[in-house]
């Protein structure tokens, strides 16, 4: 027998995941007390309370619950429902997520949100990847340095390159976050599923509602908003938060500039340093 239905809102980019005819056997692949992770084929679902990190592909229940499920476990999903050992969650409504969209004119950090990464370890190695595609030099070394690095679901190096995709998309250039995702998307094998899939999504421009709500504030010239978004998203998990900031602010501050090899030395050190 079937538990009672628990309803759901289902984000618009797992929609054809979760309405799927029949069911696919998924994993747990993490279980917090307000959010489970479910690996599908190569897709993770994030299912979460309406008081948990809001990820782009989610499905929100509106209270907390017993999930009812532990890490490693069977979950079903298909059929408009995800259907965990103890508790069957139902989706009975679809939510669009926020969207980083193009700035209309030309946008650049402040100097008091750059301040907030100027010291920041992976900084550099930003930097290094931006100042690549801005002198149209080849910028998979730098990108292989960098996705999967790091400990965590999430590592701070994908982070990182996340900030890029995003903070690429709001200046509006097209042709460098293209060059950037070309050399990213082949190497997802590298990193954890989660981590691909929060990639997958920033070089289409979504993220966590205060990262979009920040990119807002910066094309808007609203330096105090941006400063307290900014906070909010460095809150965001131990350091994933700062390495998505990190990434952001670099990419959205006026060109690096060509530094030649000063630049690739340092942020090779600055990798060396972040794996060791």
């Amino acid at each position: 027998m079937l538990p009672p239905a628990t309803p759901a809102a289902v984000s618009e980019r797992s929609a054809s995941l979760v309405h799927a005819p029949g069911t696919t056997r998924g994993t747990a692949l993490a279980v917090w007390p307000s959010a489970v992770y479910v690996q599908v084929g190569d897709a993770v679902l994030p299912v979460v309370t309406s008081r948990a990190l809001r990820l782009p592909t989610a499905v929100v229940v509106p209270e907390p619950v017993g999930w009812g499920v532990r890490q490693g476990e069977e979950v079903l999903v298909g059929g408009g429902e995800v259907l965990f050992p103890g508790l069957r969650v139902q989706a009975v409504r679809t939510w669009r997520p926020l969207r980083v969209e193009p700035a209309r004119a030309r946008v650049a950090a402040g100097a008091a949100l750059a301040a907030l990464v100027a010291e920041h370890p992976w900084r550099r190695a930003a930097e290094d990847v931006v100042g690549r595609l801005q002198l149209g030099e080849p910028v998979e070394p730098a990108v292989a340095g960098l996705v999967g690095a790091g400990p965590g679901l999430t590592p701070s190096g994908d982070d990182v390159l996340c900030g890029v995709l995003l903070a690429l998309r709001l200046r509006g250039d097209e042709s460098r976050r293209e060059a950037l995702w070309a050399a990213v998307r082949p190497r997802l094998g590298a990193t954890t599923s989660l981590s691909g899939s929060l990639l997958t999504e920033a070089a289409e421009g979504y993220a966590v509602p205060a990262l979009v709500r920040l990119a807002g504030a910066v094309a808007a010239g609203d330096s105090q908003g941006a400063l307290e978004l900014a906070a909010q998203v460095a809150a965001i998990g131990h350091t994933s938060g700062t390495d998505l900031l990190a990434g952001f602010v670099t990419a959205v501050q006026e060109p690096v500039g060509a530094q030649g090899g000063s630049r690739s030395s340092a942020a090779t050190a600055a990798l060396e340093g972040a794996h060791s």
